[in-house]
């Protein structure tokens, strides 16, 4: 975060409100990529990237299994294992379940994600039971945005990724002569990986 020296007169107080919320979002960005995608050697090791999970649990769905409940059930809710259930979510794009999950209907016409009513005052992000977080498109890119083959969805337990870190966040400040601006920056050393890969399904999309 750089700061020129004609804005750097704000007090202490105005000055921490404003970077601790810029280097959160940075550094939680960052996190959600890695543990989705990150490359296992100069980052995090990703879920969709891991070669402990096994072929059986990657799933490529038809378009019209995609947009199934019955594709879904057969295919998806039959293979996660019973030990592996309680506590589940799917990791989607907004625009996948938004566009497809939100409004689905089983063969007799019922709604199967309570999205737009129910007992609580605000959405719920539901499918089969299940938990919903939406990311973003540069985490897990949207059914639509995405090609053949690309990773949509995720179904696992957050608890069964971990992540470690050798040190506290630290902070460093220094003057840049070159631009006039006082440069901060945050470094927060970290690794992490899958601590049971058994209960993951990866789901992607097909012709």
């Amino acid at each position: 975060v750089a700061t020129s020296l004609l804005a750097s007169t704000v007090t202490l107080p105005a000055f921490e409100a404003l970077i601790v919320p810029l280097i959160t979002e940075a550094m939680v960005k960052t996190q959600e990529i890695e543990i989705i995608k990150g490359n296992g050697s100069t980052e995090m090791m990703g879920v969709t990237v891991d070669t402990r999970v096994a072929s059986g649990q990657k799933i490529t769905l038809s378009a019209a299994d995609f947009a199934s409940w019955e594709g879904w059930k057969k295919q998806i809710f039959a293979k996660i294992p019973l030990s592996y259930r309680a506590g589940g979510i799917f990791i989607m794009g907004a625009g996948t379940f938004d566009g497809y999950i939100d409004g689905m209907t089983d063969a007799n016409g019922q709604p199967i994600g309570r999205v737009n009513y129910g007992i609580a005052d605000a959405p719920q992000y539901r499918f089969g039971g299940k938990e919903v977080l939406e990311v973003e498109e540069d985490v897990i890119t949207s059914y639509d945005s995405a090609s053949t083959g690309d990773v949509v969805a995720i179904y696992m337990n957050p608890k069964d990724y971990c992540i470690n870190s050798n040190m506290q966040m630290a902070m460093y400040r220094w003057l840049d002569h070159d631009t006039n601006q006082w440069v901060d920056k945050a470094i927060l050393i970290n690794d992490g990986k899958l601590i049971d890969a058994a209960g993951v399904i990866i789901i992607k999309k097909g012709a």
